[in-house]
């Protein structure tokens, strides 16, 4: 099973749903949560739910540029205790830096010595980062040794494709974000948005059901570990889940990618989604 909860709106919903989302979630063989410091409410929403079977991964929260380096290692430090009580002491299968730019900055190294020391320790088993760029990425390789990662992944960013054999010697695990790119993927062409028209014939060409091929994707690479996902309902997970399970026709997925920045990285998106 490759499926990864993704609970960032797990501080945003009734903690009774959340609590039958992972419930479910357990039930249909999902092993790994996603969550992060900065999703608001949501490693105490965790904490107060039963997930002591799956693989928890958290992030940690971002440099303040308009404090010191000493005052940013105690403030990684104290948010990574926090997050600890958060979530119940549990020993954590992943801690990841929410800002690759922050472990490429030159307080980076420090910080990485910081989260090797929780390592050390035993209260996280893996360390790594999430990434938004491949150049990110193949800075990142040459800086520290990182056992995860998390890059963006759907049918139209295929951006990283290239890197995952070398991840994979590398014996990195791959987690992927953004399969349905903030929902462009399964719009119909009359849904998509006026900012998109240059990529609408792409987008209309995805066969049907575009969710089942959106997981099918990074569902068939086997570089690729773990697919987050999030949801706002126990209906949502169960939805994907069956999408997740339908039998798609073997297609060539490389005629869906789209290079131009703007049409796949929804950080420098000119519209709200």
């Amino acid at each position: 099973m490759k499926l990864e909860l993704d609970c960032y709106t797990f501080g945003q919903i009734p903690l009774n749903t959340a609590g039958e989302i992972i419930d479910y979630a357990k039930e249909i063989g999902i092993s790994s949560i996603d969550t992060a410091a900065l999703y608001s409410g949501s490693e105490s929403a965790l904490g107060r739910l039963n997930i002591e079977d799956f693989d928890v991964i958290t992030k940690t929260v971002k440099i303040d540029r308009t404090i010191s380096r000493q005052e940013n290692f105690e403030l990684f430090r104290e948010a990574f205790y926090q997050s600890q009580r958060n979530l119940g002491y549990i020993e954590l299968y992943g801690l990841m830096f929410q800002s690759a730019q922050d472990l490429l900055s030159e307080q980076g190294l420090a910080l990485w010595d910081l989260v090797n020391d929780f390592k050390d320790k035993e209260y996280v088993y893996k360390l790594g980062t999430a990434v938004t760029e491949p150049e990110e990425l193949a800075d990142i390789l040459d800086t520290v040794d990182i056992d995860i990662v998390q890059i963006p992944l759907n049918l139209l960013d295929q951006r990283f494709i290239g890197m995952l054999p070398e991840l994979k010697r590398k014996r990195i695990e791959v987690h992927t974000r953004g399969t349905f790119l903030q929902g462009l993927i399964l719009m119909n062409r009359y849904q998509i948005p006026e900012y998109f028209r240059e990529i609408i014939p792409v987008i209309a060409s995805i066969p049907e059901p575009k969710a089942a091929y959106a997981l099918s994707f990074p569902k068939l690479i086997k570089e690729i570990d773990k697919i987050s996902i999030g949801v706002r309902s126990k209906r949502e997970l169960e939805e994907i889940f069956s999408m997740y399970n339908f039998d798609v026709e073997t297609i060539d997925y490389s005629v869906f990618r789209v290079d131009k920045p703007e049409f796949i990285n929804p950080s420098v998106f000119n519209i709200n989604m």
